[in-house]
């Protein structure tokens, strides 16, 4: 009895003797081949014992997890290396030996027995390793395994939520991936025929994963399946990616922008609350031309891959999100305090109060483009959109004060653009971009309500951005050398407004000022507010302006956060006005607007006051801020160091000048 125990033990020993010796080898080869030599073993011997290893434990030999994961990292890291191309010649030789008698040894075949791996480490290092093994296969011969795709395909079609499914959508995923940041040579027909073969499977799996119709929706089984979800959606963006930078379009690909109800009606299923901010983000990026923007290499889409149906299926998204919306979808979405996904997302305010702020700035900005969309679309083709823009945007106004708890029923506005947007450069300007073409569409509508009251008005915007930077042009100047945002396209845009409008800049100003002094602001008057009336004729080249004084002390935080790459690029600021062409119809035919407001109840009359201890007014500090960058960029580009021709942003800069001289003229002294 005691020798069968000592034997058992020998043998017990013995086996971990091997395991570890296995172990230590694999180690040893590992630090060869980031040192940039090759092991001592024959390459033929090392791929045997790495096919050794990845042999399921049923049909082989034994082997210990860690062994195998270990085996599995070396192998990617094996074929990373040769294609850096970041080894010496002869150790390059060897490597790529070893690569090719593993392929003999059906090395895919290997890896794919073991993406239903119980064991999860195990899957993902193998998943992770199949992914470099096709990107390599795609680089060399520029076709992947076929075995790879028909397992992926089959994996698709029977669209059972499994870890073999993640595993699957997390391969195509990573590939679609390398080749489109990869340096290939014909990427757009490896990506046509890479998808050309998934396009069914993945078709009927977006069918089959996402709630189709709006009956009952919680009772389907999306609810159980928030992993597998949340990696398809990933996969969705990168196949957007592919469009909108390769031009790759295929049947899978219009359906994430046709089918895009499916993405809204994920809002009224009990998944978990970071699945809901992940299609929303999704929607966000769709409706953008975002897509893969926080990976991806390379402009959106380069001229010689037009894709013709995408401004079509970009209505469709647009459409889908207003229906939704006016069948009251806004009211079941859910904005929770906490953050998800390791934190970072919520906003701690005055009271203890929390907010979701990527969820409010995804769900304003897909309202916002959507509406946008769909105006430029139907007003593009000489027909006048039947959207109540006014509608919409008091909804979304409503929607953001229930779940946004600072911004006060009695503030301006118009302040709630830089409130939800203050963290993220690129969406602000985007979302102050979007609310200008609504101003320009509801003005081609003669429509007398003040815009104010409904947040649209852009004099206010652009006044209560520049407050929020301090008023420092140097911020400014950033956003117009940085591709980071759409600055310049939006600056440009508002500069040619304000030429034509200083009516409705001059009461936008007085009308912020008064609604900091409802708030109890730090407003530091010692006399009433003066006003000069310097013409009782509006044109564009003598203006009815209002001098309004104020102490305030510009406060605000710098919303310089880090943002994604926009990758808007200009070789000359005229090709901002190129880009405004969409909108140029509804600007040339509108009524003047301003003037409007200044007729509408919104504000009080205006008297001449009081005008001891005139302080710096509002207009003035937005006014030197404007000049200060006109300098600024004259300065640069005189130099030859300014990144594109600015000269036509320099004369729309120039037309202020006149204007502020003229504002500046004779004032009663103080007393």
């Amino acid at each position: 009895m005691m020798t069968g125990v000592s034997s058992g033990c020998r043998s017990s020993c013995s086996l971990d003797h091997i395991m570890d010796a296995s172990s230590l080898d694999f180690q040893n080869i590992f630090i060869s081949l980031y040192a940039g030599a090759a092991p001592s073993l024959s390459s033929k011997d090392l791929a045997s014992r790495i096919a050794s290893c990845l042999t399921s434990q049923t049909d082989g030999p034994v082997s210990r997890t860690d062994v195998m994961c270990l085996c599995l990292t070396l192998t990617e890291n094996i074929i990373t290396r040769l294609s850096s191309q970041s080894l010496p010649q002869d150790v390059r030789i060897y490597y790529e030996d070893v690569m090719r008698s593993l392929c003999e040894m059906d090395l895919m075949a290997k890896l794919v027995s073991l993406l239903g791996c119980q064991d999860q480490l195990v899957s993902h290092l193998s998943t992770k390793c199949m992914s470099a093994c096709v990107i390599n296969d795609i680089s060399m011969i520029e076709s992947s395994s076929s075995l790879w795709r028909d397992t992926c395909a089959e994996v698709f079609y029977k669209s059972t939520p499994s870890g073999e499914l993640d595993c699957c959508l997390w391969t195509l995923t990573c590939v679609i991936k390398g080749v489109l940041r990869g340096d290939f040579r014909n990427k757009n027909d490896v990506l046509t025929k890479l998808l050309g073969a998934m396009d069914p499977s993945l078709t009927c799996l977006y069918a089959s994963l996402l709630p189709q119709h709006t009956l009952e929706p919680r009772k389907t089984e999306v609810t159980k399946h928030c992993r597998t979800l949340c990696t398809f959606f990933d996969l969705l963006e990168v196949l957007s990616a592919a469009r909108l930078r390769c031009g790759v379009c295929s049947s899978v690909q219009r359906t994430v922008f046709t089918e895009s109800r499916a993405l809204l009606h994920v809002m009224r299923t009990d998944v978990e609350y970071f699945v809901t901010k992940r299609a929303l983000l999704l929607l966000k990026r769709n409706l953008l031309r975002r897509a893969g923007e926080d990976w991806a290499l390379g402009d959106v889409q380069s001229g010689s891959h037009v894709d013709e149906g995408l401004n079509e299926d970009l209505l469709a998204v647009a459409d889908a999100v207003l229906n939704e919306v006016k069948a009251g979808w806004l009211q079941e979405v859910s904005v929770k305090a906490q953050p998800s996904f390791f934190g970072g997302n919520c906003d701690v305010h005055v009271g203890g109060t929390l907010r979701d702020n990527v969820m409010l700035r995804a769900l304003s900005l897909i309202l916002l483009k959507s509406l946008e969309i769909n105006i430029q679309s139907t007003c593009g083709k000489g027909a006048q959109s039947n959207i109540d823009v006014q509608q919409y945007l008091t909804e979304l106004m409503m929607f953001l004060r229930c779940h946004a708890t600072h911004l006060s029923s009695e503030a301006h506005n118009c302040c709630w653009v830089t409130s939800v947007f203050a963290e993220q450069d690129d969406d602000m300007i985007e979302s102050a971009k979007a609310l200008f073409a609504l101003y320009l569409y509801q003005k081609s509508l003669n429509f007398s309500v003040p815009v104010c009251l409904w947040g649209c008005n852009p004099h206010c915007h652009f006044i209560i951005l520049l407050r929020s930077l301090s008023f420092d042009h140097t911020v400014l100047l950033d956003f117009l050398i940085s591709t980071e945002t759409c600055f310049l396209e939006y600056c440009v845009r508002y500069l040619k407004l304000l030429r034509e409008d200083w009516t409705g800049f001059f009461r936008s100003c007085r009308h912020i000022e008064d609604s900091d002094g409802k708030l109890g602001g730090p407003r530091k008057l010692t006399a009433n507010l003066m006003v000069e009336a310097l013409s009782d004729k509006e044109t564009p080249e003598s203006s009815q302006m209002y001098v309004v004084s104020c102490a305030r002390s510009p406060t605000g935080s710098d919303v310089r956060a880090g943002a994604v790459p926009r990758l808007v690029d200009y070789g000359s600021s005229d090709e901002s006005e190129e880009a405004d062409e969409s909108s140029s119809d509804l600007h040339t035919n509108a009524v003047d607007f301003g003037r409007m407001e200044v007729e509408g109840s919104l504000y009080p009359s205006v008297t001449t006051m009081e005008q001891d201890h005139v302080f710096e007014c509002l207009f003035d500090k937005v006014l030197a801020c404007l000049e200060e960058l006109k300098v600024a960029i004259m300065r640069l580009h005189n130099k030859g160091l300014f990144p594109y021709n600015p000269t036509s942003l320099l004369k729309l800069l120039n037309n202020l000048q006149p204007k502020k001289n003229f504002v500046s003229q004779p004032r009663l002294k103080t007393v």
